[in-house]
């Protein structure tokens, strides 16, 4: 049980980090502000290789560009994206939660 749950720990850290580079890679083909990665892929023990997706708020990203963009990253990963844009959820508990629990991506590091 310890060494899936470090296997799947580190199935989890290299999926951040190439979430992350997918994220630089969009971010230059569509415009957007920001980027929360959330989920079960923010969380340390949380993430289960091979069943868990991988979650994403958008700030910014304009609606035309929102299947485009969701399409790219679930090509690009090999694994299912939620995605959802922040403006959609204004005010409400998710959008409160992403923001608090989630890991901030920007352009800028």
């Amino acid at each position: 049980m310890k060494r899936r749950r470090e296997k799947d720990e580190r199935a989890r850290q290299e999926l951040l980090e190439r979430v992350k580079e997918a994220l630089a890679v969009l971010s230059r083909r569509v415009p957007f502000s920001r980027t929360y990665i959330f989920g079960s892929l923010a969380r340390p023990g949380g993430f289960v290789e091979g069943v868990s997706d991988v979650d994403v708020a958008f700030e910014g990203l304009a609606e035309e560009d929102f299947f485009s963009a969701l399409a790219f990253l679930s090509s690009r990963l090999g694994v299912d994206v939620d995605a959802v844009r922040l403006e959609d959820l204004a005010g409400s508990y998710l959008a409160a939660k992403v923001k608090k629990e989630g890991i901030l991506w920007t352009r800028e590091g």
